[in-house]
C-alpha cells in the first residue's frame, strides 16, 4: 500500500512538472508555431502524462490527456500548425488537467470526465485521419516507434525541489527504448534522488541546533588554554560551516521556477488589454531558499499583471510616441551584497508623479503643504499605500487598491525590500531585495541594559560611537522626538530603552547609533553596547511574544541565553520614524534649511590604502564588515595572502602600495570585508578614516584606471572611488589565469 502512495504522489509530480513544461511550449508556440523544438518537448510532457494515466486507471484524465496528444501529434507531423484557437484550447485543456490532478490528490479518483464543452473543441481541432490509420491505433505511436525523442518520454523534467526521481517502471507499455538511452537514464538515476521537504526542512533545524551548539563552543573554548580543546572546536566550526552550507544548498531552486508561469499571464493579459508584450527572463539559474522562492510568487505576479495594464501602452499609443508596437517586459534575477536582487522593468510610459500625489491628496493621504515640500521619490511611492490607486475604472486587473501594498507587505514580511524607479515615457523598474534565506542569517548583537538583540545587518547601514560627554549636545530634541545630526542632516532616533519600556541608565555612558534602514528610510537606533557579528539560528516567538510587532523571532547565544531578534521595519513602524521624519521637513524654522528629506542614499567608506597620504573611498552598500587583524595571521596559499576567517578561507587584496616601511613595520591591518559573486574577499587597506554621504562625493574627474571610478576633493584631499566590481573581476581573472597556467 505504501508502495502504491509513493509511485501516486511521484505520478502527481511529474505531471506537475510535465505540464508546466507543456504551457511554457504552448505559449513559445504560439508566438513561434514552426519552432519544432518545442513541439517535440510539448509532445513529450502530455505522451508521458497519458501514458501513467493508463498505467493507474485514469481513464477520464486519459481521455483528455489523448485529445491534446492529437492536436499535438498532428503538428509535430506538419498537418497542422499553432494559431490562437489551437493555444487557447490547449491551455484550457492544461487547466483541465489540474482540475483533474488535484481531484486526485484530494480523493484517489479522477473522477467525473472533462467538460463536454471543452472536448468539442479539442475533437474539433484534431485532423481526421484515413480509415487505415484510425484502426491502427495513435499514429504518433504506432507510425514512429523509434524516434530518438521517445526515450525522452520517461524522464521527469527538473522538479520544484530541485532533485529527479529515478525514472519509474510505470510509464507508457506503448514506447520503445534504445538500450543506449537506457543505460544513459540509469547513469542520472544513479546521481540525483527526491527527498521529501518536511525531511529538508526537519534537516535544517538540526543544523541549526548544531549551530547554536557551536557557538557555545566556541564562547566556552575562548577563554580556556587548552590547546587541544581550541583544535577541535575549530575543526567543529569548519565541519559545521561545511555541512550547513551544504544543506542550504539542498533547500536552494532556481528562481526560473517561479517565472515558469509568467509567459502564459502574459499571454492571457495580451487577450484582455490588447497589448503586445515580449518577456525577457534573465538570471534564471539565481538560487534562493524555497520558502523565500514561494513567498515572492504572488508579489511577482502583482508585479507583473500592473506593468502590462497600467505601465505598458496599447500599440496605438506606442505607435504614436514613435515606440515599437511590442512592449518588452525585463525580468531580471542577480546576487548582490549577499542578498537576491529581482528587477521587473518595463518600457511603458513610467508613472506620473503630479497624478499620483493628486489622487494622494483626493484619499487624504498628504495636505497641500505637505506634498509641495516632497521629492519624485517620495511622490512615486505612494503607490505602495492601502487603498491607493491611480486607475479611472475598476477592473477584473486593477482598480481596486489593492496590489502593490501587498506586495510590500509581503517582501517585507520576508525580510526584503522594494523600491521603485520612474523615468516618464520611458518605463518604469521595481526593485526587489531579498535575503538568501530565513533559517540562519549574520546579525550584529547588540546590548541595552542587561539585555541583549540581534539586529539583523541586512537593515544595517553604520555605526556611530557617541561618547557620554557629548550625548546632550550631539542629541537634540525636535517636536518631541530625539534626532542626531549626521553629517549635515537630521537623523530621526529610536531609544531602545524607551521602546522596550526598560527604564532609564542610572549612569551616563557612551552610547551606540545604528543606523538602520527601513522602507528606503534612515533611522538611527540609540544602545548601550555593540558586542559582535554572528550568524544566528532564527526561532519563532512563544504565544506571550509573538503579537509584538518589533521582533522578528528569536535565537540562542553561545552561553545559553536568549536574545530576542529585532524586526527593523516593524518597529521604525512602531516607533513612529516616517512620522517624525515628515515632521523634521515640514518645520518652519532655522532648522528646516539644514534638514533634508531622510532616505537610503549611498554612502562611502573613507580609507586611507597605504601609508602615504592618499585617500580612496568605498561604497558602503558593497561592505560586509570592518575586520582588525594581526599581521601573524596572515598566510599565503598558491603565493597569494589570506587568513582563516569565520570557518573559511578569505583572500586578501591589498588596495595601495604596501612597499612602504611605515606599512611593513606595522602590526595590525585592517581589512574590509565584501562579498563579491566569487565569494567574500578582504581590502586589506591602512587606516578608515571616515564615512561620508554621497552628497558629498559628487566625482570631479574620471580615471582611467581599472579598478578606480574617478576622483573628488573630500575633506580637503583629492580621494579615488574604487570599482569594486572592476577590481573583484580583474582579481577573480587573474586566479583564474594562475590556475589555468598552474594546470
Amino acid at each position: 500500500m505504501q508502495e502504491n502512495d509513493k509511485a501516486l504522489q511521484s505520478f502527481l509530480i511529474e505531471s506537475d512538472e510535465n505540464l508546466g513544461q507543456l504551457e511554457q511550449d504552448i505559449v513559445a508556440l504560439e508566438r513561434s508555431p514552426h519552432d519544432s523544438e518545442r513541439i517535440a518537448s510539448a509532445f513529450r510532457a502530455i505522451h508521458t502524462i497519458k501514458g501513467t494515466c493508463g498505467f493507474f486507471g485514469f481513464t477520464q484524465l486519459e481521455t483528455l490527456s489523448h485529445a491534446l496528444e492529437d492536436i499535438l501529434g498532428a503538428m509535430r507531423d506538419g498537418d497542422q500548425h499553432m494559431d490562437l484557437p489551437h493555444a487557447t484550447a490547449l491551455l484550457d485543456g492544461v487547466d483541465e488537467i489540474r482540475v483533474f490532478l488535484k481531484r486526485i490528490h484530494n480523493d484517489g479518483k479522477d473522477g467525473d470526465p472533462a467538460p463536454q464543452a471543452l472536448m468539442d473543441r479539442l475533437h474539433a481541432l484534431i485532423p481526421a485521419r484515413p480509415q487505415n490509420e484510425a484502426a491502427a491505433g495513435p499514429p504518433q505511436i504506432a507510425q514512429h516507434p523509434p524516434q530518438p525523442t521517445k526515450p525522452e518520454q520517461a524522464e521527469p523534467a527538473v522538479t520544484r525541489e530541485q532533485h529527479v526521481i529515478p525514472t519509474s517502471d510505470h510509464s507508457s507499455p506503448e514506447k520503445t527504448e534504445p538500450e543506449n538511452t537506457s543505460q544513459q537514464q540509469a547513469g542520472k538515476s544513479d546521481t540525483t534522488v527526491r527527498v521529501d521537504v518536511m525531511l529538508l526542512d526537519k534537516l535544517m533545524n538540526v543544523v541549526g541546533e548544531l549551530v547554536l551548539t557551536r557557538n557555545q563552543l566556541l564562547q566556552h573554548t575562548a577563554s580556556q588554554n587548552d590547546a587541544q580543546l581550541v583544535n577541535l572546536s575549530q575543526r567543529l566550526n569548519m565541519v559545521t560551516s561545511e555541512l550547513q552550507e551544504g544543506l542550504m544548498q539542498t533547500r536552494m531552486q532556481p528562481i526560473r521556477n517561479a517565472w515558469s508561469t509568467y509567459p502564459r499571464l502574459l499571454l492571457d493579459l495580451e487577450r484582455k488589454t490588447g497589448k503586445r508584450v515580449t518577456p525577457i527572463l534573465k538570471g534564471g539559474d539565481t538560487e534562493l531558499d524555497r520558502s523565500l522562492l514561494e513567498a515572492i510568487r504572488d508579489p511577482l505576479i502583482h508585479l507583473v499583471r500592473n506593468a502590462v495594464d497600467h505601465g505598458i501602452e496599447t500599440p496605438e499609443n506606442r505607435r504614436a510616441k514613435g515606440k515599437p508596437e511590442t512592449g518588452t517586459l525585463t525580468m531580471s534575477a542577480y546576487h548582490e551584497s549577499g542578498n537576491v536582487t529581482v528587477e521587473v522593468r518595463d518600457d511603458g510610459a513610467g508613472l506620473d508623479s503630479d497624478k499620483i500625489i493628486r489622487r494622494a491628496m483626493e484619499v487624504g493621504l498628504v495636505r497641500p503643504e505637505q506634498a509641495e515640500k516632497l521629492t519624485e521619490r517620495e511622490k512615486i511611492r505612494y503607490i505602495f499605500e492601502p487603498g491607493f490607486s491611480t486607475a479611472e475604472t475598476v477592473s477584473d486587473l486593477s482598480g481596486r487598491g489593492v496590489g502593490l501594498d501587498v506586495v510590500r507587505t509581503n517582501v517585507e514580511r520576508i525580510g526584503g525590500t522594494i523600491d521603485i524607479k520612474s523615468i516618464p515615457g520611458r518605463g518604469t523598474t521595481l526593485k526587489l531585495k531579498i535575503p538568501l534565506t530565513l533559517a540562519i542569517v549574520p546579525a550584529l548583537i547588540v546590548r541595552c541594559l542587561h539585555q541583549r538583540f540581534a539586529i539583523p545587518q541586512v537593515n544595517l547601514m553604520e555605526v556611530v560611537y557617541v561618547e557620554a560627554d557629548r550625548l546632550d549636545k550631539d542629541i537634540e530634541t525636535v517636536h518631541d522626538a530625539l534626532v542626531y545630526r549626521l553629517r549635515g542632516r537630521l537623523l530621526p532616533l529610536v531609544d531602545m530603552r524607551s521602546l522596550m519600556q526598560m527604564g532609564d541608565q542610572e549612569t551616563q555612558k557612551d552610547q551606540f547609533i545604528l543606523v538602520l534602514t527601513a522602507d528606503q528610510q534612515e533611522f538611527g537606533l540609540l544602545v548601550d553596547d555593540v558586542r559582535d557579528t554572528e550568524e544566528i539560528v532564527v526561532k519563532p516567538l512563544g504565544r506571550l511574544l509573538k503579537d509584538n510587532p518589533c521582533f522578528a523571532g528569536a535565537t540562542i547565544m553561545g552561553d545559553g541565553r536568549v536574545a530576542l531578534i529585532l524586526d527593523v521595519k516593524s518597529t521604525a513602524d512602531f516607533a513612529g520614524v516616517t512620522r517624525h521624519e515628515r515632521k523634521l521637513r515640514q518645520q518652519e524654522n532655522p532648522l528646516d534649511a539644514e534638514t533634508q528629506p531622510i532616505r537610503a542614499a549611498e554612502n562611502y567608506l573613507l580609507v586611507r590604502p597605504d601609508a602615504s597620504t592618499g585617500r580612496s573611498a568605498i561604497a558602503l552598500s558593497k561592505v560586509s564588515r570592518l575586520e582588525e587583524i594581526s599581521i601573524d595571521l596572515i598566510e599565503y596559499s598558491a603565493g597569494r595572502e589570506v587568513i582563516q576567517y569565520r570557518g573559511g578561507i578569505l583572500p586578501l587584496i591589498r588596495l595601495g602600495d604596501n612597499s612602504h616601511p611605515a606599512a611593513i613595520e606595522q602590526d595590525i591591518i585592517r581589512i574590509v570585508v565584501q562579498p563579491t559573486e566569487f565569494g567574500e574577499v578582504g581590502l586589506v587597506v591602512n587606516d578608515i578614516i571616515d564615512i561620508v554621504s554621497d552628497d558629498e562625493a559628487a566625482m570631479q574627474q574620471s580615471a582611467q584606471t581599472e579598478g578606480i571610478l574617478g576622483a573628488a576633493i573630500l575633506q580637503g584631499h583629492v580621494t579615488d572611488f574604487i570599482d569594486c566590481e572592476a577590481l573583484f573581476s580583474r582579481f577573480n581573472g587573474k586566479l583564474r589565469n594562475e590556475d589555468s597556467n598552474g594546470n
